[in-house]
């Protein structure tokens, strides 16, 4: 998939950026043409598509970021890569300067570069730069154009050094035996975290890091929200009802201050999922950006192994705790034969910033927010046993996860742009598809016909002695995780009418019953609808078989 950005010339040069995972690829990109959209990730797979853009310094070249190769697995990110290297199109070999000679060995063994038009690019110069003598026998050897660089931060003299690089591009007549005659490495880095590398607790502190990744955010957003909740309905809430009482016809007033009511139920879902959202989009940008996320997920690789995962695999799922759709797309870096366990372990155990906020929302109006813990843990168990039941992947034979990137400062402009993207998309798409359910509801609330959804949902309530006032939160659901925030309704009367063990079965029935739409509708646009469904059945299955074990538990000790 290729994405313009911007109008292209008449004929301009295109030039590919092409290396390997985590080599600074997508800096590059941004520094050389200001797309927002590249800023770079120190985590591997951050690029999983083709994004093409014009040359700020020259407005006749126009650069096309490519997904980083992993030459160890057969992702579909890498044969995307593979596919535009059959074009005419010049070619910007982008390696680490601490890696440079291993790097360019590896690309010259696994990809065709011969007769193509060839430039290098060395990045990580402030972590290696040779001397001037070194740079000059590294050119002479290899008769190519080649630049040493920190995409991170380049000067208008860097970009046009880059520019004149690409310019004196020559037809690659390089040979292996060449490369080896290459000045050695220094290669400093790939090092795990030596307390990360401990048996049995490296591994357990990596489980503890990543848990308070989330469990850090969604609390301060409780605190927060849980000081901000009566204000508003002090000051907030209580006139605007008063005023709309009086001053609008019933059936106006039930839409926007009924049970279900636009004001009522929108701004209260609003303000408990807002924060959530916000937070965990700081501490999983702030370990993106530092490179530690990698490290954990190292750390964790044998043990994602017997379930039929890898270390790589585990960089998706992390990110669906922000928003399935996005890890869905990411997972296009995992190996072919471990990315339907991936998506399926995205779909039932990552719990997106959205489904956060709406439990945390729904616990707390029931008086119960302490089960928000056990239920995190439950999503994660019932998540793990549900991907090594269904996909029995051989991840024995995949070669292991590739080294690791540098663990370094915070690029502060990138970390910026990412939060706010996730808060355009919650103002912008999430919170109008919200609303929109809370019109729906109450219209169909005014005019009788939720009984629809009670009809609908009935089998499943009556199996787990739900109230049938339940059946809009569990349909809901099936749209968007959030949805389950009409729970809500009545200030919260419907939860605090329920036992502790009736709503911790509502809420992870509603969580884990199947994937949202969108979530579900992507998955079938990045492989097929047949693996969609199958992902889909499993799930429920999984979901109903796991809510009545817990069930039969909870009816045991309370």
């Amino acid at each position: 998939m290729l994405e313009s950005v911007q109008p292209s010339p008449a004929q301009p040069t295109d030039v590919l950026l092409v290396g390997c995972e985590s080599v600074g690829k997508s800096g590059l990109f941004r520094q050389l043409t200001g797309e927002k959209r590249a800023l770079a990730s120190n985590i591997k797979g951050s690029t999983v598509a083709a994004l093409s853009a014009t040359c700020k310094i020259n407005s006749d070249v126009r650069l096309t970021d490519l997904p980083g190769l992993q030459f160890d697995m057969d992702s579909h990110s890498t044969q995307l890569t593979l596919d535009h290297l059959e074009g005419e199109e010049t070619i910007l070999l982008v390696v680490r300067a601490t890696n440079l000679k291993e790097e360019l060995i590896q690309l010259q063994q696994k990809l065709e570069l011969k007769g193509k038009r060839v430039a290098i690019a060395a990045t990580h110069r402030d972590k290696y730069l040779p001397s001037l003598a070194e740079q000059k026998r590294v050119q002479e050897l290899l008769q190519m154009p080649v630049v040493w660089m920190n995409a991170r931060k380049m000067e208008q003299g860097e970009q046009e050094q880059v520019m004149t690089c690409i310019e004196n591009a020559r037809v690659w007549g390089v040979t292996t035996s060449i490369i080896h005659f290459l000045p050695a490495s220094p290669n400093p880095v790939n090092r795990l975290l030596p307390i990360f590398g401990l048996p049995i607790i490296g591994p357990m502190l990596a489980c503890l890091f990543i848990l308070a990744m989330f469990a850090l955010p969604v609390f301060s957003a409780y605190m927060l929200v849980s000081w901000l909740e009566p204000l508003t309905e002090h000051y907030l809430l209580a006139p605007m009802i008063s005023l709309l009482v009086e001053q609008v016809p019933p059936f106006l007033a039930n839409v926007l201050i009924g049970n279900y009511g636009l004001i009522t139920l929108g701004w209260y879902s609003f303000l408990w999922a807002f924060p959530v959202v916000i937070m965990i989009s700081i501490t999983t940008t702030i370990t993106e950006e530092i490179g530690i996320q990698e490290h954990l997920t190292n750390a964790l690789d044998p043990w994602l192994r017997k379930i039929g995962l890898t270390g790589r695999d585990l960089l998706p799922v992390i990110t669906g705790f922000g928003c399935n759709v996005v890890a869905v797309m990411q997972s296009r870096s995992c190996s072919s034969c471990t990315r339907a366990s991936c998506m399926s372990m995205i779909s039932f155990a990552s719990a997106c910033s959205y489904q956060i906020g709406a439990t945390l929302s729904i616990f707390n109006a029931a008086h119960v927010p302490f089960l928000f813990i056990p239920y995190l843990i439950l999503l994660l168990i019932v998540g793990a046993i549900h991907t090594r039941i269904w996909h029995k992947s051989t991840t024995n034979e995949l070669t292991p996860i590739a080294p690791l990137p540098y663990l370094q400062g915070m690029n502060w402009k990138g970390f910026w742009w990412k939060v706010s993207s996730v808060v355009k998309q919650f103002l912008l798409q999430a919170m109008p598809i919200f609303l929109a359910i809370c019109l729906v509801a109450s219209i169909f609330e005014t005019i009788g016909m939720l009984s629809i959804f009670s009809w609908l949902a009935l089998p499943l309530l009556t199996l787990f002695s739900l109230p049938v006032e339940a059946a809009p939160g569990l349909i809901f659901s099936f749209i968007r995780k959030d949805g389950l925030l009409v729970l809500n309704e009545g200030q919260g009367s419907l939860l605090m009418e329920m036992s502790i063990g009736q709503v911790f079965i509502l809420v992870y029935l509603a969580s884990t019953l199947s994937a949202c739409l969108v979530t579900l509708w992507t998955i079938s646009k990045e492989t097929s609808w047949k693996t969609a469904f199958s992902i889909g059945w499993k799930q429920m299955l999984t979901s109903v078989v796991s809510a009545a074990i817990v069930a039969v538990g909870l009816s045991i000790f309370y």
